[in-house]
């Protein structure tokens, strides 16, 4: 089964962790958010709300942190720094594609790790969204897997 995810880079990182998987990934190497194919600007995803929330202190934080680092990018790429350089000054929130493809057990096993209440909030939610899916379309192989 493959799937196609649209996420920040910290949770692709947790995504990758899994081994028995094959997985397709955008390249921060290869794009250049200084285009118009990307509209001149960084995409990144929202932190989960709940933990979070819009205009408190620490939201206005990391807003300002992800602002901070799209300005140091394009100074770089405005400096003549290649995009594979001045990726590093790209934050985790940086939304990315990525398209996992695995059997019926490993999701099964992801959705056991992903789903549990130790999981980081926002793959827990990317799951727990995924897993319902999974159980509309193909209830004989994951009615059975309980989140709560």
């Amino acid at each position: 089964l493959s799937v196609k995810f649209i996420t920040n880079r910290a949770i692709a990182n947790e995504i990758v962790r899994h081994r028995i998987a094959s997985y397709a990934q955008v390249s921060t190497r290869y794009c250049n958010y200084s285009k118009d194919k990307f509209g001149n600007e960084i995409q990144v995803i929202e932190p989960n709300e709940d933990n979070l929330p819009i205009g408190s202190d620490s939201y206005n934080i990391w807003y300002q942190l992800c602002k901070n680092a799209e300005d140091a990018y394009m100074a770089m790429l405005s400096n003549g720094i290649k995009p594979e350089i001045a990726r590093d000054a790209l934050p985790l929130s940086l939304a990315t594609e990525i398209v996992v493809t695995t059997n019926v057990r490993s999701w099964r096993n992801i959705f056991d790790l992903r789903t549990s209440k130790f999981a980081h909030p926002q793959i827990r939610s990317l799951m727990k969204s995924l897993l319902n899916e999974f159980k509309s379309k193909i209830p004989v192989l994951f009615d059975d897997i309980d989140v709560d």
